[in-house]
């Protein structure tokens, strides 16, 4: 593959990431929280199921063959009450590297969700021209059966789109997601678990297998001891993501993402874990 051709395959890659992981663009002003307010998170107790820790911090490197391509960082803010339920305020940030040739990638993510979880809010912007920052944003009534959606750009909130659909039960959104596979990982279940994107429903296949092994990564000096499944997104994304995808979680209460490996195209993209504040929390070891 000549040379140019590789750098916009890896650009179209990290671009895939954010696509896959979070499929959608929107806004909340409560996702315009700085990095000032961020610092001064106090963490609470792990909810029930163990995986929700108010302050709890995840970074994670995305790599594309030998190419580091950008992070995600993840954040749990706050709890708050939601349609008289007590929802996780969770927050999420993917970002280019400056170095990637092609590509500005800044997008924020913004959830409110159950300790099940499932969604009860979700939007995101993108951050990359303040000038112009499309959004859309969904909001889940489970009593009505419905979701109402919105989309448009800031800084101006005009808004180009709004409506709702039918939904039958508890939806998933990108975000919530991702906690929906910790809270489930150390199960032996296969799931089709629905999520909005896009405007509509669409689902994610689950294979949890409880099935206990090993990953190395670079921030931690012994193998970790993790739990793996693997599934499909019944939704395509662009320039290639076939959709199929493996996570190994650390086998334990916290469920931490340790290392996640997603099908494209031209091969597979590369997500691991480089930092973490959760107090208490250390990476298991895995057993000799």
């Amino acid at each position: 593959m000549p040379t140019f051709m590789k750098l916009i395959a890896v650009s179209a890659v990290l671009a895939l990431t954010a696509i896959f992981i979070f499929p959608t663009t929107s806004h909340s002003p409560r996702s315009l929280l700085n990095a000032r307010e961020l610092e001064s998170i106090t963490f609470e107790l792990p909810g029930e199921n163990g995986i929700f820790m108010v302050g709890e911090e995840l970074e994670y490197n995305v790599s594309y063959t030998v190419f580091d391509l950008g992070s995600v960082k993840f954040h749990i803010l706050d709890t708050t009450s939601k349609n008289g339920k007590t929802a996780y305020v969770v927050k999420a940030f993917v970002d280019s590297y400056s170095g990637v040739p092609f590509v500005s990638l800044h997008q924020v993510f913004y959830s409110e969700m159950t300790s099940e979880p499932y969604s009860l809010y979700f939007s995101n912007h993108n951050t990359a021209n303040p000038k112009e920052m499309p959004f859309n944003k969904y909001s889940f009534d489970y009593d009505d059966k419905k979701v109402t959606y919105q989309a448009g750009k800031d800084p101006e909130n005009s808004i180009s789109k709004t409506g709702e659909e039918p939904i039958s039960g508890p939806q998933q959104d990108g975000l919530s997601l991702f906690y929906y596979a910790r809270a489930h990982c150390r199960q032996v279940t296969k799931e089709a678990t629905p999520i909005f994107v896009n405007d509509k429903t669409f689902y994610t296949q689950f294979n949890f297998m409880n099935k206990i092994g090993s990953q190395e990564i670079d921030a931690v000096k012994y193998p970790i001891q993790t739990n793996e499944f693997d599934g499909t997104a019944d939704f395509t994304g662009i320039f290639g993501l076939t959709g199929y995808f493996r996570g190994f979680f650390s086998n334990d209460d916290a469920s931490i993402p340790i290392v996640a490996k997603m099908k494209v195209l031209l091969g597979s993209i590369h997500i691991e874990l480089t930092k973490w504040n959760r107090p208490g929390w250390t990476p298991p070891e895995a057993k000799k």
